[in-house]
């Protein structure tokens, strides 16, 4: 539902930067192609968006967009209207701040609308990471969203909301300016109505750990 990307044979962009933000717009056509994804499918320009995005000042930036698709899914009838919002924050440390680090959080806000069954689809996202002592990482991610399409063979069954709430860690093994290697862990809960206890169980739990790879740290040596 945040997600504001398209797959689209034919787009056309124009944009407008004023002092520190930028307009833009577009024209593409919204329907989705077939899976011969090799090939060119011509359609008319019958879908629109704009964006209004830019810093506030220098830690925050936020954006706007709202867009019109015309019949954008094979499987779904209607077309739908798209807006998402989203402002991020993000803080580096200086010397003895916690050393060589940042905290960075983003809050994000999507909504689909599907114009046939006149119905909002809403998703809310607040995430937030804080590296500290240059190696260390915590982080959270807290989600929630519209889901509609759980039991597909009866779409006329209301929307249910799903929450999903993870908490987590990593740390880097490996630091260079080459590469990262990181080692973490990380645990989710989820709410959900209780119409869904007997597809989902009551207290669902998933955890992971895993191993994450990055870039290398850039680092720049004035004069």
């Amino acid at each position: 539902l945040q997600d504001s990307t398209h797959i689209s044979f034919g787009v056309v962009t124009t944009g407008l930067v004023l002092y520190r933000f930028k307009i833009e717009g577009s024209a593409f056509n919204g329907r989705e192609p077939d899976e011969k994804r090799y090939t060119i499918q011509f359609a008319p320009l019958d879908s629109w968006s704009a964006r209004l995005s830019g810093p506030p000042s220098l830690n925050w930036t936020a954006q706007y967009s709202y867009g019109r698709l015309e019949h954008p899914e094979a499987l779904e009838p209607g077309s739908q209207l798209r807006q998402t919002a989203s402002v991020e924050y993000v803080r580096p440390f200086t010397k003895g701040t916690l050393s060589s680090g940042s905290w960075a959080t983003s809050l994000v806000w999507g909504r689909v609308h599907q114009v046939l069954i006149d119905r909002n689809l809403n998703g809310y996202l607040l995430e937030s990471t804080l590296n500290f002592l240059s190696k260390n990482y915590v982080f959270s991610r807290l989600e929630l969203a519209d889901k509609d399409e759980l039991f597909p063979n009866n779409p006329m069954l209301p929307t249910y909301r799903i929450g999903a709430y993870t908490f987590g860690g990593a740390r880097d093994l490996i630091q260079n300016r080459l590469w990262q290697l990181a080692l973490g862990a990380d645990v989710t809960f989820y709410s959900k109505p209780p119409a869904l206890n007997a597809s989902y169980e009551t207290n669902p739990v998933s955890f992971q750990i895993f191993l994450r790879v990055r870039p290398g740290l850039a680092h720049h040596h004035g004069d």
